[in-house]
């Protein structure tokens, strides 16, 4: 039960929901009445953060991501994650505030300036990097951030810890059932701390099961990991299976080894790190792993407004990943 089933089921705005579940001014005295009553009938709770969400200044958090448009427009990970986001924010009548920068710095004059501006009630950051200059600047600013973070420092700042170990448990696992012993991984930039503890992980989880892994840096883009898969299998010593560090390679990968004329999955196994609409309608369909990015979105602002409502609690952990195997994979 949401505040939009309550405003559905009155014929009244998810706004005045929440004026009268919060006790705020905006809705006559009958309107209130019958907002509290349907409640109670229902057995309806406003969670936590939404009523944290009523004391806040602005009902409204910031993504500011420095990374090419172009590149956003087409990568599955930010569109689902976005999406999770804003069906989070909808059930509690609230807003996001978007920019889209270059990867020049721009961002840190965004943040300092919606921060000293009072436009957002906090920030949610991606792409974390080493000695990421962003969340020494909103601990100064004071103002409340999660990161979406492959690891989970001691630093004082929220994290939806989303640990790469299941995941390459789960990939490895998988190439290791099919007999694959000389395998590729396009990455993407290095400069990313997720994307170092997944090179890290990846080869000691493979050199256990005595797999060779080659790593070789891609930019998520499609063009990136044409040419990288172009480059690997026009080799002497050319992979058997090949790991892409999103879906956009991964059906890069897969477009190249056809016009090359390598048969996938016969002679080529190709694997993707995140599932998307893609993977599942390329012919052959990609095996990969399904992030769950719709939820870790939600989660994201869900701890981002416990936080700022003053909760103990930083860390929260996402759900696993789960396998989605197609026919891209096959034995080696």
């Amino acid at each position: 039960m949401t505040i939009s089933d309550l405003a559905r089921r009155l014929d009244i705005s998810k706004a005045s929901v929440s004026y009268a579940l919060n006790g705020r001014s905006g809705v006559s005295e009958e309107t209130r009445q019958r907002v509290l009553s349907l409640a109670a009938e229902l057995g309806f709770h406003p969670n936590s953060a939404a009523v944290a969400l009523s004391a806040s200044r602005t009902r409204t958090i910031g993504i500011v991501i420095a990374r090419d448009p172009a590149l956003i427009s087409t990568e599955a990970f930010y569109m689902r994650t976005l999406v999770g986001i804003e069906q989070y924010l909808n059930e509690v009548d609230s807003s996001l505030l978007l920019r889209l920068t270059g990867e020049q710095g721009q961002d840190l004059d965004v943040l300092r300036r919606w921060s000293r501006q009072g436009r957002v009630d906090g920030f949610i950051l991606f792409d974390e990097h080493n000695d990421d200059p962003r969340i020494p600047l909103l601990k100064e600013l004071g103002v409340p951030c999660v990161v979406v973070s492959s690891n989970a420092p001691d630093d004082g700042v929220g994290r939806l810890v989303s640990s790469p170990e299941q995941t390459v448990q789960l990939l490895v696992g998988h190439l290791e059932e099919l007999g694959h012993k000389n395998v590729a991984h396009v990455s993407g930039p290095f400069t990313f701390v997720h994307e170092q503890l997944r090179v890290t992980l990846l080869k000691e989880h493979a050199e256990a099961r005595g797999i060779r892994v080659t790593h070789l840096e891609g930019s998520y883009q499609y063009a990136d990991g044409a040419a990288i898969t172009r480059k690997l299998l026009t080799s002497k010593n050319r992979p058997t299976a090949l790991i892409l560090g999103n879906d956009l390679m991964a059906v890069a990968a897969l477009r190249v080894a056809v016009e090359l004329g390598t048969a996938v999955p016969d002679e080529l196994s190709i694997i993707a790190w995140d599932d998307s609409p893609l993977c599942e309608l390329a012919l052959p369909g990609i095996t990969a792993v399904d992030q769950q990015t719709m939820e870790r979105g939600r989660m994201a602002a869900d701890l981002l407004f416990r936080i700022a409502a003053g909760e103990s609690g930083l860390h929260w952990e996402t759900p696993s990943g789960v396998l989605r195997v197609r026919d891209s994979t096959a034995p080696a």
